[in-house]
């Protein structure tokens, strides 16, 4: 699908966090492969290099990047019904959810500028940057749909990180926890308190919030796998 005038922040704001996911896993000492053409997923996670040196079991992790804003509404991620189908299967599959909060911008300098009050005019406009931000932390999402807000009319954000297998994805299909939309599509709808992101109420455990628990093992992987995410599956 080419972009239009319409759609094409949504496709950067993607790309972005697709690369800042493969990034890590290169920090982790993983390989990141682009699917393509697009299979479904994003990322093909693999450990060549590890199993060379390191004599690590062959490891081929899928992982389908999404994005949001959030604000403090929360947040909402939309997919198509056949997509949500494909992320709820699949023994080595995974969905990385990327989060966009704390939108915040900068003034030019103005180094060379020269007039009557430098820094009274970079005031002015250093207001009305914290204006903005705060508008965007408190209804950043209403805004972006009625076109009042763009990502980029600003130079940084807070990213938060979590992931789901498959398996809980399948859970939280089964359990009804999409949102169907009059689109067709599926919603996913997400709050963060405390640094505690939360699924249609359900806390997530901390290793949901960690990306090497994708690629190496932890006590909780089996539970995991069979869907549990919380401290109340205890």
């Amino acid at each position: 699908m080419p972009i239009t005038s319409s759609n094409w922040e949504n496709f950067f704001q993607g790309a972005f966090a697709e690369h800042h996911v493969s990034s890590l896993f290169y920090f982790y000492g993983y390989e990141a492969h682009k699917a393509s053409p697009d299979v479904g997923i994003d990322w093909l996670i693999t450990n060549v290099a590890r199993g060379r040196f390191f004599d690590e079991e062959r490891l081929n992790a899928e992982v389908q990047v999404k994005s949001a804003l959030l604000d403090q509404s929360g947040a909402f991620v939309a997919m198509d019904a056949d997509e949500v189908d494909f992320l709820s299967e699949g023994e080595h599959r995974y969905t990385v959810f990327v989060l966009l909060s704390e939108l915040s911008g900068r003034t030019d300098p103005g180094s060379y500028e020269r007039g009557d009050d430098p820094d009274a005019s970079r005031a002015v406009d250093r207001d009305h940057m914290q204006y903005r931000e705060m508008l965007a932390s408190i209804e950043g999402r209403k805004l972006r749909r009625d076109g009042n807000l763009s990502i980029y009319e600003f130079n940084g954000a807070k990213l938060t990180l979590f992931w789901l297998h498959s398996a809980q994805i399948k859970r939280l299909k089964a359990g009804k926890t999409f949102v169907e939309m009059d689109t067709g599509r599926l919603g996913l709808p997400i709050t963060v308190a405390d640094e505690s992101v939360s699924i249609a109420g359900i806390p997530l455990i901390p290793e949901l919030h960690d990306l090497t628990y994708i690629v190496k093992s932890c006590s909780a992987g089996l539970r995991i796998r069979q869907g549990h995410m919380s401290m109340s599956d205890y």
